[in-house]
């Protein structure tokens, strides 16, 4: 159902491993690879999360202290994050142990962390180091995860899962087994959250808004790993009731794999609890299998609900919209399917092209298939973004620019990374009830914009 992908740069799985590791507090990324390779992670990462700066030695007795952004070393390049192992020509022939060595002593020495990830390129994955001999050599007590090969052609959500596969797999024993088993019938229920990451637009907004709409259903998040979880948060990882899988293409074999680990089971939504049906839907059944009260989430859910009618009622009033309005859809499966529903759905609005970009799993495809034949939505999954004639338009910023240098007028809304450059200094978000409203509100002021 993919339809023609009209951009010429998407992450990949190189990335999605790199910012899954990022995504984990007091960890460090050393990609052994060369300079190229780092840069562009290097760059995006440190603005994807507030954390404390990396440590550089001192020039007085070698004492740690704040680096100043403006260090030049062999390994960091005047960049605060993703240390790289810069292979050159000679590196390719010979072998890169000796750099990889190196890094892992300077790291050892000059950087505070609690987990190191060493993530290969491309090119570097086929040389064949044993990276394992060497962190075992350099740094024997230290929790390492090791990607050793990326996958040359393979998308975001495939690398980002097999790096959360790699992290439970390589480090989730000895974290693990030094935890005792909970009494999980005298406590409060609680979950665990896959498939988020730093780099989602909105991450952090999203993560606050299922945190207190799983509080108002008496349940706690135990652990959201890769979303800026903590090694004290992975290590009580086993002791949730029940892992949520929000967004299906990034986190299912790990929620499959952490059942047979830990035999906790899971429930994979489908797609992430976007629009207010979708979000009443999913923590009912959630409800129902840890055996909790959603109540007080639908009587908020009808609440904004009635705000969010007086609203839409507003402006459909003055120009009849949104009903009727063409929108169009460019990002994850995930993505597309819950936010046509939703805009097919409550607002009455008529999908121009949906285009998925990552993602491949068969039961979103079959339900997107569904939501457009009931709806006799024609074909738009077939259309090139950029040929669209839609009024709204949800894309990541590269794409919402390059429609921009056409004469189509539009609004563009930004979904995914990257993005245009606008600064959240609130979190936002797209999920739950709050960020159902936040939609609505997106697609009132963007139509009306084009009045």
């Amino acid at each position: 159902m993919t339809g023609p992908c009209s951009k010429s740069i998407t992450p990949d799985g190189l990335s999605g491993m790199i910012f899954a590791m990022e995504g984990i507090k007091n960890a460090i990324v050393l990609l052994n690879g060369p300079m190229g390779c780092k840069f562009y992670h290097s760059t995006t990462s440190q603005f994807l999360a507030l954390r404390p700066p990396l440590y550089l030695p001192a020039s007085d007795g070698g004492e740690k202290v704040p680096v100043d952004y403006n260090f030049l070393n062999n390994w960091f390049f005047r960049q605060p994050r993703v240390p790289c192992t810069w292979l050159d020509g000679y590196d390719y022939v010979y072998g890169t142990a000796d750099k990889v060595r190196d890094g892992l002593c300077y790291l050892r020495e000059h950087v505070n962390f609690e987990l190191l990830a060493i993530v290969n390129s491309p090119g570097a994955s086929l040389i064949g180091d044993n990276l394992e001999e060497l962190v075992r050599e350099t740094l024997p007590d230290c929790l390492c995860v090791m990607l050793e090969s990326p996958g040359y052609s393979t998308d975001f959500c495939t690398g980002y899962e097999t790096a959360l596969m790699e992290l439970f797999r390589q480090v989730g024993s000895r974290l693990w087994n030094q935890t005792a088993k909970p009494d999980r019938a005298s406590r409060q229920k609680s979950v665990n959250l896959l498939g988020l990451s730093v780099w989602q637009r909105y991450w952090e907004g999203d993560l606050a808004e299922l945190k207190r709409l799983f509080t108002l259903c008496g349940i706690t998040v135990n652990c959201c790993p890769a979303a800026q979880n903590s090694i004290e948060e992975l290590r009580r990882l086993p002791a949730a009731d029940l892992n949520v899988v929000v967004f299906p293409e990034m986190a299912s074999r790990a929620a499959e794999f952490l059942q047979d680990a830990c035999g906790t089971s899971y429930y994979i939504c489908p797609g992430p609890p976007v629009g207010f049906s979708q979000t009443e839907e999913i923590f009912s059944e959630i409800c129902r299998i840890l055996k909790t009260d959603v109540t007080p989430l639908i009587t908020e859910s009808e609440r904004a609900r009635a705000l969010s009618w007086s609203k839409i009622d507003g402006v459909h009033q003055m120009c009849g919209l949104p009903d009727g309005a063409l929108f169009a859809v460019s990002g994850g499966l995930s993505q597309v399917c819950t936010l046509s529903r939703f805009f097919m759905e409550y607002l009455g609005m008529i999908p121009d092209c949906l285009e998925v970009t990552e993602g491949n799993v068969t039961a979103l495809r079959e339900s997107l298939k569904t939501l457009l034949q009931e709806h006799k939505a024609g074909q738009p999954e077939q259309k090139d973004i950029l040929g669209t004639r839609a009024e709204l338009v949800f894309a990541d910023g590269n794409t919402i620019a390059a429609l921009k240098t056409r004469q189509h007028p539009f609004c563009g809304i930004e979904i995914s990374q990257p993005g245009m450059g606008y600064t959240d200094v609130l979190p936002k978000t797209q999920m739950g009830i709050r960020g159902s409203l936040f939609l609505v509100e997106q697609v009132l002021n963007g139509l009306m914009t084009k009045l």
